[in-house]
């Protein structure tokens, strides 16, 4: 049975059975993937549940083109047409490999140098997906300002609906809530130890995920979109 989906995202998603996969979708405590709740892991006495508790919903993942409504008149099944396509026209290729970083007030892995297949891979979902999107509504633009815009930001928040895009564009899969200094700190230093061997080679970007939001707020995976065979 088809599930009804309030908005829809462009995710990033661990290579499907791959040692990264299976730390975040427990470490979260949610499978994106799979649709469930899974058990968190016993780490040093960490209450890893508080600790994951805002960004447990979206599942592991790094955003490629943020959460929206699709605009009206538009399907879901035009949106995997479209994303599809373009996806497909796109080379697969690596990344490099992953580090443990502070992010303001929140711990998230990060790319350990910059990547042009991937903020380019970004741009263009952002980009050429957009006409799909609906408009944002008073609330959701008064939510995004909240967090204080930088001009540029704003900018790109009016015309593609999200300010975090484009040049403002920053990959990471999150990793916490917001947390204090010195509870940041410690999280990285134990985090550091316990995932090392995550953070040691560069990662496949073999598909993209097509993600829904449902009802509950929770983020289920529709399906992965292949890229291209990488060029030889």
């Amino acid at each position: 049975m088809s599930r009804e989906f309030v908005r829809h995202a462009l995710y990033f998603l661990p290579p499907k059975g791959s040692g990264l996969e299976d730390f975040g979708d427990s470490w979260l405590g949610w499978s994106v993937t799979e649709g469930k709740v899974v058990a968190h892991p016993q780490i040093a006495d960490l209450p890893i549940a508080t600790l994951t508790e805002r960004p447990r919903k979206y599942g592991f993942h790094g955003t490629l083109k943020a959460p929206f409504r699709l605009a009206d008149g538009v399907r879901e099944s035009d949106l995997i047409t479209t994303a599809t396509a373009l996806v497909s026209s796109i080379p697969a290729f690596e990344m490099p490999a992953l580090q443990i970083a502070r992010l303001g007030s929140f711990l998230a892995l990060v790319a350990q140098q910059p990547s042009a297949e991937l903020q380019q891979l970004a741009s263009s979902l952002v980009r050429e997906l957009d006409p799909l999107r609906a408009p944002l509504s008073d609330a959701e633009l008064m939510r995004r300002r909240s967090a204080g815009l930088t001009p540029a930001q704003e900018i790109l928040l009016t015309k593609w609906g999200y300010p975090y895009v484009m040049d403002e564009f920053r990959f990471h899969l999150t990793l916490s809530g917001k947390l204090q200094a010195d509870e940041l700190q410690n999280l990285k230093s134990i985090l550091q130890s316990h995932i090392s061997h995550l953070t040691q080679t560069p990662v496949r970007v073999d598909d993209v995920g097509l993600v829904g939001e449902a009802e509950d707020g929770r983020f289920h995976l529709i399906r992965r979109l292949p890229l291209a065979a990488a060029k030889r």
